[in-house]
């Protein structure tokens, strides 16, 4: 290989359809001297692209035939054929997405429709319904929290947040966004120390500056604030009734952060872990300091 292989550059050469297809003709293997290529293209223009994609780790030359790479090969199968199967099927992921958008529709009757149109169609080999939903793995701690400060961001009704970790920036926006009408749902798992009705008290008790004073005060007091203390293994958030993430627990240590998944558009998912949350705080305890500051 003569230059680096980036995602930009293999992207680049298979956006030119003569590129692609010797690609796909090296899948199954060919030799040049023998194979007429079938396309409006010079001989001169054929051996270019061909050293292009060598040049690119994705042809190789072995025993006088080209044949993909591992690399090639695992880019021929597992992205130009599945892509050219969705493009065959576009109107039923046109259709899904419709059928998603629509509110006048019960979520299990959706979901239904959508498992018929896939299991009808040459889509059921490469899509499931975890597919439709994009995702992320988050395999570093920092990463969970840019990733929840990230989702945090994006809500506008309401969020479900079971959690076992603290972090000042998060917390700082969660209050911000309570203050601009979103609704909050938390289970505090946190130890009494450093729990957020430790941390909303040092606050009223010495506030920083008459701003931050004034946001807590409000939020503690907000209709938008339903806090309470609970004890769970595993934190999990849920946005708008749509986005999830949540994080896997480590059987050996399980005070330790090891895994999060993040899923971005899953409904379904969403509202088994709104009845999970539910589930948790029915019995979870309403923290002194918001209960005697609303009784007044």
């Amino acid at each position: 290989m003569s230059e680096a292989v980036t995602m930009s550059r293999v992207f680049s050469l298979l956006a030119d359809r003569h590129s692609l297809n010797i690609l796909k003709m090296a899948y199954s293997g060919f030799r040049a001297s023998s194979t007429i290529y079938v396309g409006n293209i010079s001989k001169k223009q054929f051996y270019v692209r061909l050293k292009r994609l060598r040049d690119s780790g994705l042809i190789e030359k072995r025993d006088g035939i080209y044949i993909t790479t591992t690399f090639g090969a695992l880019i021929c199968n597992s992205h130009v054929k599945t892509l050219e199967e969705m493009i065959s099927n576009f109107w039923n992921l046109k259709a899904i997405d419709v059928l998603k958008a629509r509110q006048d529709f019960p979520l299990h009757q959706k979901e239904s429709v959508i498992s018929e149109l896939i299991q009808n169609s040459t889509l059921k080999d490469i899509v499931n319904t975890t597919h439709l939903s994009g995702f992320t793995v988050l395999k570093d701690y920092n990463k969970l929290i840019l990733e929840v400060i990230k989702l945090m961001g994006l809500a506008q009704k309401e969020v479900y947040l079971a959690t076992r970790y603290h972090d000042p920036n998060f917390s700082k926006l969660m209050f911000q966004r309570i203050s601009e009408g979103v609704k909050m749902h938390l289970l505090d798992s946190l130890p009494e120390a450093i729990n957020v009705e430790s941390r909303l008290n040092a606050v009223l008790r010495t506030p920083p500056s008459r701003e931050v004073f004034e946001t807590v005060n409000n939020v503690i007091r907000s209709p938008n604030f339903d806090l309470r203390k609970g004890n769970i293994l595993a934190s999990f958030m849920v946005v708008d009734n749509r986005m999830v993430c949540y994080e896997t627990t480590n059987y050996a240590n399980p005070e330790e952060f090891t895994l999060a998944i993040s899923h971005y558009d899953d409904p379904y998912l969403a509202q088994r872990f709104i009845s999970y949350f539910n589930t948790l705080a029915k019995d979870a305890p309403i923290p002194k300091l918001l209960t005697s500051v609303r009784e007044r």
